[in-house]
């Protein structure tokens, strides 16, 4: 549970699709906020609210029930009521005490929406029997539009240079599973080395970059962990090089979904191989930097 908790709700989902989709809605609404900042419950519910009644609202009543009830046995499974568990730890906010503080923060918005729903809601936004929430990617096609470049260490035939680069990416992909989208897509941009010349000095050497990605995107809530192989390749001199493979592991956040687009930023590391060919040694590449992009419901 302990190393479940480093990332935000991996713990437990419910088992219902709709009460799941709205959990996953209302409780990222909360781990956004408490990321800037959570002092007064009342005053910092009501801020958010407007960010969740769109899903709220999709909703039936019995669903938002069902998620209260649930909530509680998540609450009392975790040794809350927190002011009681924040007692037993010796008056300090724990990370047992902030896991029930963030359930119970949920389960209070969750419940201010749904007194509100009857009164707020639109006549036009009618419950969907199908609802799977609006941030995750569960049961839903997204297009994926990144910007991901970084600092690299190439290491060919005992010799190193330092260079980076940087690709615009297009993936499709689909939400597989409650935590899981596998996406593929393609990638142009551009790589720049600094070999060391035969006088000692270095050189700034460019090429265009291409890439395939297959990615595998595990989904806590608001956070995200990227596991992706990439067929990758350069043109030198008009020429297309001998493909390479890269495997990358990425970590970061990810924002509330706002007009179909939630935008996310992780930062990634990764090895490369381009094996030789055509008389060329094989390059190994070490890989250092971030991805920022947009998870796009259309």
């Amino acid at each position: 549970m302990s190393a479940c908790a480093s990332f935000a709700g991996c713990a437990t989902l419910p088992d219902a699709p709709r009460e799941r989709g709205l959990y996953v809605d209302v409780r990222k609404a909360i781990d956004f906020e408490e990321q800037v900042d959570w002092v007064s419950d009342r005053l910092e519910v009501d801020a958010v609210l407007p960010t969740v009644m769109g899903s709220v609202c999709r909703t039936s009543a019995e669903t938002r029930r069902n998620l209260i009830d649930w909530l509680d046995v998540q609450i009392t499974a975790e040794g809350g009521p927190a002011r009681e568990l924040y007692e037993r730890e010796g008056r300090r906010r724990t990370a047992a005490v902030k896991r029930v503080l963030t359930l119970e923060r949920t389960r209070a918005l969750l419940l201010r929406a749904h007194q509100l729903a009857g009164e707020e809601c639109p006549f036009w936004l009618e419950e969907e029997e199908d609802f799977r929430g609006l941030q995750g990617d569960e049961g839903r096609l997204v297009v994926l539009l990144e910007s991901m470049g970084g600092a690299a260490l190439t290491f060919t035939d005992g010799q190193s240079a330092f260079g980076g680069g940087g690709v615009g990416r297009l993936l499709v992909a689909g939400g597989v599973s409650r935590r899981l989208t596998l996406g593929v897509g393609f990638g142009v941009g551009a790589d720049g080395e600094l070999p060391e010349t035969e006088t000692g000095g270095r050189s700034f050497e460019a090429v265009v970059a291409f890439q395939v990605p297959l990615l595998l995107r595990v989904n806590f809530i608001s956070r995200v962990f990227d596991v992706e192989v990439d067929v990758t390749s350069r043109m030198r001199d008009g020429q297309l090089q001998t493909p390479g493979i890269r495997l990358a592991l990425a970590y970061g956040l990810s924002a509330p979904r706002t007009a179909s687009l939630m935008p996310y930023v992780l930062a990634w590391v990764g090895y490369e191989i381009v094996p030789g060919g055509r008389g060329d040694p094989t390059s190994h590449i070490i890989w250092l930097g971030t991805k920022v992009g947009f998870d796009w419901d259309p």
